[in-house]
């Protein structure tokens, strides 16, 4: 629930709250400003804490309270509403992006790497199945509400159901089994990450993901302007493009499983950025909100294949016994990237119009892609392959 009110929902939310195009820049912004001080911090607690799970445990919890304070913005003076709104939205990544990275590395030591292909898209199709069904439920009960502040306190009503969902969910992921590793007690992070760096093949695989998340980042206050300011989205719009997004990931996951098995994490990382590079193009071709959502199931397709072949990737290029910090060390260059790509986005945005803007982020994804292919013929040449 949670994931579908950041993905679908915050922006409409912020617009009922009086936001304007900068606060939709800094929704985006923020959180990645958050990520780039706390996760490579909090990594290390964990890694060098005696019982790494219950740290990670705690972080998961604060990860699912912190959207409370969200519930308690529309008591504010109507003026303070929108920064207020963003800035509770930004601090709410100081948990999130702990806890997802050490999610992430759990993934790691849960499955085996022959395993972990299957287990990402099992557990990728599952979660676009709760998400569907659970934006359907949103969608519908926010539809029907008549008045802009009947709808504030539905919003405000599902926040507090995430948070008692998250609780479910922390309490299922305590029943997995992970390998248990000691604790780093002298564990150096400089070193460590000077060590991460020397690796050649995870060097090259940051380059590279800089390249595309600054293209792909850019976008994404686009899309909510583009739709809500532009096409005039209202929330049962939303719900009808996230159910065709959501439709069209589960379709699309299994699909991208057998891609990687093919061509392996490598090469399918190229063909699921260039997908993902014709998406700013494909929204300036809709002028009403049924052909924007009738472009989502490319959409959902793209999505699903850098949701399903980065984290492979990421995961397959670290060095070995490295995959948490490695990770950690990811998400926060991306969330450098991610505090300036929607700031970057808005001013081109203001100096060359929204169609413009969204050309900009399409080209600078398909450079994303251009890298990776590189990236892909020079680990082959290496190989001595060609």
């Amino acid at each position: 629930m949670v994931t579908i009110f950041a993905k679908s929902f915050a922006a409409k939310f912020l617009d009922r709250l009086g936001g304007a195009p900068i606060h939709y820049s800094l929704l985006n912004a923020l959180p990645g400003f958050v990520a780039i001080f706390v996760t490579i911090p909090g990594i290390v607690m964990i890694q060098m804490a005696r019982n790494k799970r219950r740290i990670m445990e705690g972080f998961f919890y604060l990860s699912r309270s912190f959207p409370l304070l969200l519930a308690l913005v529309p008591f504010l003076p109507e003026a303070r509403r929108p920064l207020a709104f963003v800035l509770v939205y930004g601090l709410m990544n100081f948990p999130e992006s702990i806890s997802a990275t050490a999610l992430q590395s759990f993934t790691g030591d849960v499955f085996s790497p022959r395993e972990r292909g299957e287990a990402i898209t099992y557990r990728n199709s599952y979660s676009q199945i709760a998400q569907l069904i659970t934006s359907v439920i949103m969608g519908v009960v926010l539809s029907v509400t008549t008045t802009n502040r009947s709808a504030i306190f539905m919003y405000q009503l599902f926040i507090v159901l995430s948070f008692l969902l998250g609780l479910k969910e922390i309490h299922y992921l305590n029943l997995l089994k992970a390998e248990e590793r000691a604790p780093l007690a002298n564990m150096n992070p400089v070193d460590t990450i000077r060590r991460i760096f020397t690796n050649r093949d995870y060097r090259s695989f940051i380059i590279c993901s800089l390249i595309f998340h600054f293209g792909w980042q850019t976008g994404w206050p686009l899309f909510s302007i583009y739709q809500i300011s532009y096409l005039g989205a209202d929330e049962k719009w939303l719900t009808i493009v996230n159910v065709v997004l959501s439709l069209s990931g589960i379709v699309s996951f299994p699909i991208w499983q057998r891609i990687v098995k093919k061509t392996g994490y490598d090469l399918g990382i190229v063909f699921a950025t260039i997908c993902m590079a014709s998406t700013p193009i494909l929204y300036t071709f809709t002028h009403s909100m049924f052909m924007n959502a009738a472009v989502q199931p490319i959409i959902g397709f793209s999505t699903a294949g850098i949701t399903a072949v980065l984290l492979g990737l990421m995961l397959e290029s670290s060095p070995e016994g490295e995959g948490l910090v490695s990770a950690a060390v990811h998400t926060t260059l991306t969330s450098v990237t991610l505090a300036v790509a929607p700031l970057f986005g808005n001013l081109v945005l203001s100096l060359l119009g929204l169609n413009a803007s969204l050309y900009v982020s399409g080209t600078l994804r398909a450079a994303g892609a251009l890298a990776f292919l590189i990236r892909y013929h020079m680990k082959r040449r290496k190989d001595g392959s060609i």
